[in-house]
């Protein structure tokens, strides 16, 4: 069985599909498997993935005969992976040649690590993408953790084992399974940086295109499906003293932002 189960969707993507697999290809460490799920691309996607999985076995395809979008393609694969570890990647983006061999590294040799990933260059932006370190009140400000981290596949399938959220098929989902699968563990969550640049990272739209309202909308999702971690780390807003304070005070009219909301 591959150690390391590395799980791509694919959708027209022929143009940096090469590179991306080749980036799997030329990892140093050596046992993994690579599931590419293929959404029914009208472009020679499909004949590239051919090309890799005729000279390497560990390439498995999932053609797919039209397009169902990157979260139900992870989790199809998912399902059919092997792997201790999984990793997901996008088409575009590229691993650095050591990513999988210190990762595996890190989590083989601590077993309280939940989650392990790199830094990360943006193709074409200039350097190093400036990730905020990780925490989790950061996680639940903002997505600190990109989706191609190593993570354990047996802590997923025991605590939380449901994969993606299909309806966040946006840009989103790859938040919300972090925020999921944390939630579902019974500690604190362990993850770790390592120093070294792993992700090449191609940017293709997705939350550029969303407008604020959309984002609002989202926001407001992943609240209402994720509140009880969010109370663990946030207070209520309207349970603080400050908040009390301003809503009897408004109530007593003292107040002009209360008679303007009225």
């Amino acid at each position: 069985m591959p150690v390391v189960s590395v799980i791509i969707p694919i959708y027209n993507a022929r143009a940096y599909l090469s590179e991306t697999l080749k980036s799997v290809q030329d990892q140093t460490y050596k046992d993994w498997e690579c599931i590419v799920v293929e959404n029914g691309s009208s472009d020679e996607s499909m004949k590239a993935i051919r090309e890799f999985a005729s000279r390497d076995g560990r390439f498995t395809i999932v053609p797919l005969v039209s397009y169902v979008g990157v979260a139900t393609s992870r989790n199809i694969a998912m399902q059919r992976c092997y792997g201790k570890y999984i990793l997901f990647l996008d088409a575009g983006n590229r691993l650095a040649p050591g990513y999988l061999e210190a990762a595996v590294n890190a989590l083989e040799e601590d077993p309280s690590l939940h989650v392990v990933y790199g830094k990360a260059e943006r193709v074409g932006k200039g350097p190093e993408w400036d990730l905020p370190p990780f925490s989790m009140s950061m996680l639940l400000s903002r997505n600190c953790l990109y989706i191609s981290s190593l993570f354990r596949k047996s802590e997923h399938d025991l605590y939380m084992g449901k994969g993606f959220d299909t309806q966040l098929d946006n840009g989103f989902e790859d938040w919300d399974f972090w925020l999921s699968l944390f939630e579902s563990l019974p500690q604190e969550p362990n993850v770790r940086q390592l120093e070294e640049v792993c992700l090449y990272y191609t940017e293709k739209g997705t939350h550029s295109e969303v407008s604020d309202e959309d984002l609002k909308a989202i926001r407001c999702q992943l609240w209402e499906k994720h509140k009880a971690l969010y109370s663990r780390y946030f207070p209520d807003p309207c349970e603080t003293l400050e908040y009390q304070r301003l809503l009897r005070a408004g109530e007593k009219g003292g107040h002009s932002w209360w008679k303007k909301s009225k």
